[in-house]
């Protein structure tokens, strides 16, 4: 595989990071609407599992093209120091400040210790106090499970020959649900360990796809596997309103997200298309920023406007919603251009 940029990709981000939106500006803070259409969008939650299986293909892939390069770890970690740091910190830093200003227990109270969130072990920290924690901050518990993954897959894919770590990555994508079964609990929803099988899954994705005749097979079976899809699509809606799978519901929305993620890649019909159409490419770009800065936007916004927790009861405060989705769009946009390209492209003057 190609590791220049695949406009497809980013229009699967795109999705992630509005799915990620809705569950938080919709889903978590709407009264008005009948409960029936809100749970329909309960599935917008799974946001998370498409974000980390686009990981784990993305960095599975990238480490697999490089594994025998002598800057192997040094690009590696260069790259993904420039790429998530600089904005990461930023969020940090500004806590302690608009914490001293803003009396909003919604956004700053009940935080992780700072130094949790300095070593991206605050996912640990949540999952001792069974909570997400202020919520300025509650997001990065994903960053969290990432870094950790950042940290252990270099080491495997460098170490062990790739048959070896085929084995390794599935038996930690089956390691996963059982122990959801096992040990349930607040900790399953973070954990690096719990959440394992989205990111092995992108991994193992990206290890078939650069097996010799994966093409062929995939020609043989595509009708078949677009109709996979269509049930694991089906499915995934269904599942997030009534999990009847229970600790196997996010091994099936790996899947799902698997499958969509290899028909975004070879498939040339209207789903690719769609992918990549210019709105959700944008949305793609500017995901990480959009991502990382949306609650803590909707949560100034509502205090500065009536000094209350997001929720929406009526028109006007989805007028206030809409408000701060505009804002967070709009810093998502200037953080791209402004802060986070530019020192993107120092990482990227460590080559592989």
């Amino acid at each position: 595989m190609s590791q220049q940029r695949i406009p497809q990709l980013d229009g699967l981000r795109g999705i992630a990071v509005l799915m990620v939106v809705v569950w938080h500006y919709v889903v978590c803070q709407v009264t008005i609407l009948p409960a029936y259409s809100i749970r329909l969008l309960f599935f917008s939650q799974s946001g998370v599992d498409l974000f980390f299986v686009l990981s784990g293909f993305l960095i599975g892939g990238i480490l697999l093209d490089n594994r025998d390069s002598e800057r192997y770890f040094r690009a590696f970690y260069t790259r993904r120091i420039f790429r998530i740091f600089p904005l990461y910190f930023l969020l940090l830093a500004l806590f302690p400040i608009f914490q001293a200003v803003i009396a909003s227990d919604w956004l700053f109270a009940r935080p992780m210790p700072l130094w949790s969130y300095a070593t991206f072990t605050q996912n640990i920290a949540m999952s001792l106090r069974e909570t997400h924690g202020a919520n300025w901050l509650g997001i990065t518990w994903s960053l969290a499970v990432e870094e950790q993954f950042y940290f252990a897959v270099p080491l495997l894919v460098y170490w062990l020959p790739r048959r070896a770590l085929m084995a390794i990555v599935v038996a930690l994508i089956a390691a996963a649900p059982l122990l959801r079964w096992l040990w349930p609990g607040f900790h399953a929803l973070v954990l690096t360990p719990w959440r394992g099988d989205a990111l092995m899954s992108g991994v193992l994705l990206a290890l078939l796809i650069r097996q010799p005749g994966f093409l062929e097979i995939y020609q043989q079976r595509q009708l078949g596997l677009m109709v996979v899809a269509l049930i694991l699509g089906l499915g995934t809606v269904y599942l997030s309103v009534e999990p009847l799978l229970g600790p196997l519901t996010p091994l099936w929305l790996a899947a799902f997200y698997v499958l969509a993620l290899l028909l975004a890649l070879l498939n040339q019909g209207w789903f690719r298309a769609v992918l990549q159409s210019s709105v959700l490419r944008w949305f793609g770009a500017i995901s990480y920023g959009l991502y990382m800065v949306h609650q803590a936007v909707i949560g100034l916004v509502y205090y500065w406007v009536r000094k209350e927790p997001p929720a929406v009861y009526r028109l006007k405060d989805a007028a206030i919603s809409l408000i701060a989705f505009a804002l967070s769009v709009s810093l998502a946009w200037l953080s791209l251009q402004w802060f986070e390209l530019p020192l993107q492209r120092i990482g990227h003057r460590a080559k592989y």
